[in-house]
């Protein structure tokens, strides 16, 4: 049951509040994002609003999700969609609905900074630089160039614009120069569209456009949400607050932003510090409530970053300064807060380690995983890291980049290269030192001598190991090397990248290690590297290996180390080293603010390479030195992440000639510009962590119910493990086929003119090369999808079916969100066509129609009907599977008391999941699992 009781009084006042702009000014910890979950919930409980009917923004892929499961949880009935997603989202999935308007292709691939970066360097040549390409180093602007395009897109600066201010600046030197950006701007929105490329810029802004230019289409959204809700809003730029801002105009200005400009960290990321001064403007009549209780951090905690960030007032517009914005502690108690000075910076991180002991000693209930290290910047984490190394306390660094150079993705870069090149030695000499191979340092010395000596590769002394002095066992191993990657070599010559490195990796026995060791680490690295080679394929024609490692090695080159995703709830409970950027939304027991002296925090401002003209800029500027201002606030954040205990350290000697002067943000604390020198105490810590747990998944699907009735350890494998797995070629041909079909109909409910040669260039174009065994075998189902859409093609013009309107949008692969009994069941339908007194719900299947439906059948298009009549209130009347191969269905209906009983089903089903220790249970199942080669319990035939 839907509540607000336990939320504090200005919590409620922000969740009933009624129409109008809302602006919710939120400090650290003080719940913010409860709250606008909570009026979220509120808006649908109370029928203020449908679910469809509310827009939630965030800036985060994990916040969006966080928010969704939130929201999710709060609700007591189930619903059609929830527009709760990062602008970026947003913006997409509205491009790719209405973006044929302004002539922009839906089927648009997203490009990252990088990816933008491999553009322009192909294209160089087409950029015309001088000033930006110094002979010796053509690529070294690219990377600020494209970072330089991008602010412009934050800003709304169109090349077009920055070309008319080039082209009336009268110095002729930097007329040039601005001449010479404003081209290569124009040059590279060229490609991009050329390609049928966006990037995350072009989003917004096309967006923008298309709403501005097309009067009907902004109608129809402004129509559709009634509430927009922002979090973390003093991160918006001004692009992104133009287009909510648009939304929300002409009396629909049911807006509600929450933010805390105490917080506004992200300005080197295209954050307005601005906004929240424009939105007073723009909406003079908002309601304000300030969240001020703080279920965090002791009150002394508080108090002194109060005392700090209070020095920046002179920055800010008096109506802020005039909100009290001093936090109260609901937590009984005060905080310990030490500043510890030392002579060295080897003092300094050995210290750090003895406080830890320490507090464990001291503390019963403390574990590693409520200590953070934080730090100004990424290469300050490295002593500490060593520290934590050589003391044996298991930490964990939580950087953003850094894929590429993580030890389980070195090993399969290094297999990839020596596949593309025998003879790369450095790679063969990891593939030796491979954790589960098992051979001996001894012999790997022996090899690798034996190599240098005749000046040969290590891939020759393979070749050679019968002359050489090492075990046998090494001598058998090798030779496993060697025919693995023979047979590799093979696919690698026919087959894309992808399944190289799953081959590998189940082939080699790699996949099986991790897994009996559980290195849930190493196997979402994996899957991360997993999607980043998805991505490639997606977006070239040529997606083999020798492809793959050319464009690896100029992401290397452009300076790109690999992006990294982590969840710090989910990972284990070890010490965590992060920045303070990384730190911002999270909270610990302890944290240590480290090398605070002079340089280091605050940090030496760094402009941007190439800076926007003031005058093309829409941004409100503060007043005064900014990049000390945005310090003092990421210092600020940096003392609010602490509960119990908050220990700034510095030190007097970090190398170089001079000693450091203690951070000024120190001294403007009052510690002493003279500090007492402590010598850390020599300490062992004895490992003390939480057991980790299973992280289940919040939300349920047919998919997870099936995978654990078939086998519990197959569902941990799939679902919380998430272990990547080779596909078949029938889930690539039906993806094919199902991705066809959706914009075939799609393009049949926008009005375009449809033949069966438009199905079929939609069918080639969504066409995916991906898992067959042979060409004979990807040509056979080549030839049977063109059959099976001729077919589907004449019943579709004989039987002309409408399809149901949901949202506004046609029911096409339609999600749906249920409850039942307090669980959550998500799942999508392909297809909803309105018959006679309500709906038929249709999904499509590969192969031949069956003579009955299969129990698993049966469930999944019971859960739809559910799904139908329960969260998108429509009257199902028939439930059909639509088999593709014959052009023939099979239907059936759900009694009541068929829904009855599979709900209880359900409910016994995810309430198993949850009380489960995944057992295997091997049996026929076996054959047809993906699991089936590394799994120790798989029934062998």
């Amino acid at each position: 049951m839907f509540s607000i009781s336990h939320l504090n009084k200005k919590q409620k006042q922000a969740v009933v509040w009624g129409k109008g702009p809302l602006l919710i000014i939120a400090g650290a910890g003080t719940g913010k994002t409860t709250v606008i979950t909570h009026r979220i919930a509120y808006l649908i409980e109370k029928k203020k609003a449908k679910p469809e009917e509310i827009l939630g923004l965030t800036f985060t892929d994990k916040a969006a999700k966080e928010m969704l499961i939130r929201v999710d949880g709060l609700l007591s009935e189930g619903y059609a969609d929830l527009w709760i997603s990062t602008f970026h989202s947003f913006c997409d999935r509205v491009l790719r609905q209405e973006g044929l308007h302004i002539g922009l292709p839906t089927d648009f691939k997203l490009l990252d900074e990088t990816q933008s970066w491999l553009l322009l360097r192909r294209n160089l040549q087409k950029l015309k630089l001088r000033y930006y390409q110094p002979l010796g180093s053509p690529t070294k602007f690219l990377r600020a160039l494209i970072s330089h395009f991008n602010r412009c897109k934050d800003q709304m600066i169109s090349p077009e614009d920055y070309l008319n201010y080039a082209q009336k600046t009268k110095d002729k030197a930097e007329k040039e120069r601005l001449l010479e950006i404003a081209l290569a701007f124009q040059e590279y929105q060229k490609l991009l569209l050329d390609s049928g490329f966006l990037d995350f810029g072009d989003l917004i802004n096309y967006c923008l456009r298309l709403f501005k230019e097309r009067p009907k289409v902004l109608a129809k959204y402004r129509q559709q949400f009634k509430y927009i809700l922002v979090d973390e809003f003093q991160d918006t730029n001004r692009a992104q607050y133009e287009l909510i801002k648009l939304l929300a105009a002409l009396g629909n200005d049911n807006l509600t932003v929450c933010g805390d400009d105490f917080q506004a960290i992200y300005r080197w990321r295209g954050a307005s510090w601005g906004n929240l001064i424009q939105f007073k403007k723009d909406f003079s009549k908002a309601k304000e409530i300030t969240l001020l209780e703080n279920y965090r951090s002791r009150q002394n905690i508080l108090d002194l970053a109060y005392k700090f960030i209070k020095l920046d007032d002179s920055s800010r517009p008096d109506w802020l300064n005039r909100i009290s914005k001093k936090l109260k502690s609901i937590k009984r108690g005060a905080g310990e807060i030490k500043h510890l000075h030392f002579k060295t910076v080897e003092e300094e991180v050995s210290a750090v380690v003895a406080k830890i002991a320490e507090i464990l000693k001291e503390d019963k209930t403390a574990t590693l995983g409520d200590f953070a290290v934080l730090v100004r910047a990424n290469n300050q984490a490295a002593s500490f890291a060593r520290a934590f190394e050589m003391a044996g306390v298991p930490f964990q660094f939580l950087a953003l980049k850094g894929l590429y150079s993580k030890p389980i993705i070195l090993d399969i870069i290094s297999y990839l290269k020596f596949l593309d090149n025998y003879h790369e030695s450095s790679a063969a000499y990891r593939i030796l030192n491979l954790p589960f191979l098992g051979i001996s340092q001894e012999d790997i010395a022996t090899i690798t001598l034996s190599a240098a000596r005749k000046v040969k590769s290590i891939f020759e002394i393979w070749g050679e190991l019968s002359l050489l002095h090492v075990s046998e066992k090494t001598r058998l191993v090798v030779a496993k090397i060697m025919a693995l990657s023979a047979r590799h070599a093979k696919i690698a010559s026919e087959k894309n990248v992808s399944e190289i490195v799953l081959a590998f990796l189940e082939d080699s026995g790699y996949l099986a290690y991790l897994v009996k060791k559980e290195r849930k680490g190493d196997l979402d690295l994996i899957g991360q590297f997993c999607e980043r080679i998805k991505a490639f394929e997606e977006s070239h024609l040529d997606s083999g290996l020798r492809s793959f490692m050319e464009e690896l090695s100029l992401e290397l080159e452009s300076g790109e180390e690999g992006k990294l995703d982590f969840d710090i709830e989910q990972g284990p409970d070890v010490v965590k080293i992060m920045t303070v950027h990384g730190a911002k939304g999270l909270e610990f027991n302890y944290v240590f603010l480290v090398n605070l002296v002079d340089k280091r925090f605050p940090s030496i401002e760094r402009s941007d390479p190439i800076e926007i003209p003031e005058k093309l800029m829409k941004d409100i500027l503060p007043k005064g030195d900014y990049h000390l201002q945005e310090e003092r606030r990421l210092f600020y954040v940096a003392l609010t992440r602490a509960k119990y205990g908050l220990f700034l350290t510095s030190a007097k000697d970090y190398g170089g000639v001079q000693a450091k002067r203690l951070s000024r943000f120190l001294l403007e604390l009052g510690y002493s510009s003279q500090p007492l020198q402590i010598k850390p105490k020599a300490a062992k810590i004895t490992k003390k962590s939480r057991p980790t747990k299973l992280v289940l998944p919040e939300r349920f699907s047919f998919t997870q119910l099936i995978a654990f009735d078939k086998c519990p350890l197959q569902y941990k494998f799939a679902h919380i493990l998430r272990i990547p797995v080779k596909a078949r070629p029938v889930f690539s041909f039906g993806k094919t086929m199902h991705n066809a079909l959706f914009e075939f109909m799609r393009e049949a409910v926008l009005g375009k003119k449809l033949s069966l040669n438009r199905l079929t260039e939609i069918y080639q174009r969504e066409w995916l090369d991906d898992w067959y065994e042979s060409k004979t075998q990807k040509q056979a189902y080549f030839e049977q999808g063109k059959k099976s859409l001729k077919k589907f093609y004449e019943d579709f013009v004989e039987a002309k079916p409408k399809l149901f309107l949901i949202s506004g949008q046609p029911a096409l692969e339609q999600g749906f969100s249920i409850k039942i009994k307090g669980h959550t069941l998500i799942g999508k339908i392909d297809r909803i066509d309105e018959v006679s007194g309500g709906a038929e719900l249709i999904d499509y299947k590969t192969g031949s129609v069956k003579e009955k439906l299969r129990p698993e059948d049966r469930k999944q298009l019971l859960i739809y009907q559910i799904a139908a009549k329960e969260a998108l209130g429509l009257n199902p009347k028939k439930l059909t599977y639509y088999y593709l191969d014959e052009g023939k269905s099979l239907s059936f209906l759900g009694s009541d008391k068929d829904i009855k009983e599979e709900k209880e089903k359900i409910i016994k089903e995810i309430e198993q999941i949850k009380k489960s220790d995944f057992k295997a249970t091997p049996g026929w199942q076996c054959d047809w699992c993906d699991f089936k080669d590394i799994c120790e319990f798989a029934r062998r035939t």
